[in-house]
């Protein structure tokens, strides 16, 4: 069933690769001249990533003429009025954010305050701005994958005197551009990445289940629970293996997107309180409040959170096996046929389709035991949410209780924090209608919970096959005329290749190669008779001329570079009959196998991409 109403939008371009900050002229071209002002933080001037963005930029149109980096870990109005004024004072027309959601927050309002002008609280509130008013274009760079602020139309500033956070939202908010680079975030502690990975595990959750929930939010919000649950544990204890970081970062957007357009709830609401109250930092928060605000809102949203179960990889199996008894004590033939020679766990655990689809058909048709079964996997999906938080706590020290978080007082603060809570939007929007008494108890149950950190077994990992990704080859020719020996006979070779040749040969193609750094040129004709391979100028009209780094290339014949992807990306360029040429890729793919035997004959090991 559909909802009533409901919208979706995303405006901002997203541009995701390992490494994609090494080469972002063609992406930010679209902005022309501009004089940027970079916020970041400290830590992160500190770490490497700062100067990883100034590098990219270095041969763009855009300037970085001044660096904000004095953005604290909960961003406050003295810290956005700040940034203002430094932007302001340079005269910048355009705004990078390289950080958490705290800089990508400052970055947000601080554009707010340059476009409009005045103070933070005169812009406190929710779609404030006309619809044609614009502010300065922004390009925000998360390091941390778990805010989702980098594509969300809200902005959190703290405010410390009245231990508030005040709550900003417009659509100008969002960014003309969100770069997805997992690279900046290897040297995030494993305390944060778990954190922010809780934090986006949370998004995605509420999202799910809250109020305003549609068909989009509700996709996106799925399909970032199967990836943060999938990665988070692997890139807390491998850091360094940039699939489970991109896939974190990529959950994160995900997750942004969808509770920007269903919004969040209780977990929130709480955690908000939390960090204004208490200063605890809003992803711990998040991660502890979670489970029991899912229990919480359990009976409301049942069938949800079978879902969420199933997308966090809770499997029918473990469900069934507990509620064999109540299946054979049905009287229903179809039952009592289907379970005869085996037990319902061995027919689950089949990796046959078939036998599944069986056993679903029957228990689809006892309505009872469906909804009882998926009720269970509901409740196992809480205790997974539990389970992980305990396992992060083991490789990472994530607090467990509100306790360990940092309050210190005894809950001193129990009636300030409820009260602040129930104020909070996101309440708004939670499945069931908040009472404070029940936040107030389950702030206390979670001021001395007892949990204890869970070991993680290599078993609890994904395997990290690629061992985080092959290094980039770089000046891999180091001359014209090495390019020629190792690609031109490379090509002959391809050309007396009993699979490869007369494939190439049947393609009646002209296309011309042409390489960068070093620079050459090699054509390959099968316009005629014979098939020819031919180097420097040549007298005819190809069909398709590609222009592409040399290095490109290489990684190319090791089939490690996608040319769909690199014609997006603008790594290479293509003029002619283009969709006729990608139609080679399957005749080619056998010299994927042939590149590296090739260059090994060659003596050229050194250049044998693992």
């Amino acid at each position: 069933m559909l909802p009533e109403y409901f919208e979706f939008t995303l405006p901002t371009k997203v541009i995701y690769g390992i490494g994609i900050l090494n080469n972002i002229g063609n992406a930010v071209r679209q902005f022309g001249p501009r004089r940027a002002v970079l916020v970041t933080d400290k830590i992160l001037v500190k770490a490497g990533p700062a100067d990883k963005v100034k590098k990219g930029f270095e041969n763009t149109n855009i300037e970085i003429v001044c660096l904000y980096d004095d953005v604290p870990p909960n961003s406050t109005i003295k810290t956005v009025e700040s940034c203002a004024e430094l932007a302001r004072s340079h005269q910048c027309d355009m705004i990078i954010a390289i950080g958490g959601g705290s800089v990508i927050d400052t970055a947000k309002v601080a554009n707010l305050l340059l476009v409009k002008g005045g103070k933070v609280a005169d812009h406190m509130g929710a779609y404030l701005l006309d619809k044609n008013d614009a502010l300065l274009p922004a390009i925000f760079i998360p390091t941390t994958a778990g805010t989702g602020s980098e594509v969300t139309k809200v902005a959190v500033v703290a405010d410390p005197d009245h231990d508030v956070k005040l709550p900003f939202a417009e659509d100008q908010f969002l960014p003309q551009m969100a770069i997805l680079d997992p690279e900046v975030t290897v040297s995030m502690p494993g305390k944060l990445t778990a954190a922010t990975g809780m934090d986006a595990m949370t998004h995605a959750i509420e999202a799910y289940t809250d109020k305003e929930w549609s068909p989009a939010s509700d996709a996106m919000a799925l399909h970032a629970i199967r990836l943060i649950s999938g990665n988070i544990l692997q890139a807390c204890a491998h850091p360094e293996d940039l699939q489970a970081r991109g896939s974190m970062l990529v959950g994160s957007f995900l997750a942004g997107v969808a509770f920007s357009h269903s919004m969040v709830g209780m977990t929130h609401a709480i955690a908000h309180a939390l960090g204004g109250v208490y200063h605890i930092p809003h992803g711990v928060a998040n991660a502890i409040v979670l489970p029991e605000v899912m229990e919480y809102n359990l009976e409301s949203q049942t069938e949800r959170f079978a879902d969420i179960a199933a997308a966090l990889g809770i499997d029918f199996p473990e469900i069934i096996n507990e509620s064999r008894s109540l299946l054979k004590s049905c009287s229903l033939n179809a039952v009592k046929n289907l379970f005869s020679s085996s037990d319902t766990k061995e027919w689950f655990d089949m990796k046959s389709f078939k036998a599944r689809g069986a056993v679903a058909k029957v228990i689809g048709n006892l309505g009872f035991i469906d909804g009882w079964v998926r009720k269970q996997a509901a409740g196992a999906g809480i205790e997974k949410i539990r389970t992980l938080n305990r396992q992060l706590a083991y490789l990472t020290k994530l607090p467990l209780n509100l306790k360990e978080a940092g309050i210190d007082d005894n809950l001193a603060k129990l009636e300030q924090l409820a009260t602040t809570a129930m104020e909070d939007g996101s309440m708004l929007y939670n499945p069931v209608e908040p009472r404070k008494d029940d936040v107030i108890a389950i702030i206390g149950k979670l001021y001395e919970a007892k949990a204890e950190p869970l070991p993680v077994t290599e078993e609890d990992l994904r395997p990290s096959a690629a061992k985080f990704g092959a290094k980039e080859m770089k000046n891999v020719f180091k001359d014209t005329d090495m390019l020629y020996d190792v690609l031109v006979n490379f090509y002959e070779k391809l050309k007396s290749d009993p699979d490869i040749g007369p494939g190439l040969k049947k393609s009646n193609l002209c296309v011309q190669f042409v390489y960068k750094n070093p620079d050459g040129v090699i054509t390959i004709d099968a316009t005629g008779e014979e098939l020819l391979i031919q180097k420097g100028e040549f007298d005819g009209k190809p069909e398709v001329t590609m222009t592409m780094n040399a290095d490109f290339a290489h990684k190319f014949w090791h089939g490690k570079a996608n040319l769909v992807s690199a014609l997006t990306r603008r790594q290479v360029v293509a003029k002619g009959n283009v969709p006729k040429t990608i139609k080679l890729l399957p005749i080619l793919k056998p010299a994927y196998a042939l590149y590296p035997k090739f260059l090994r004959e060659k003596g050229l090991e050194h250049l044998v991409m693992s």
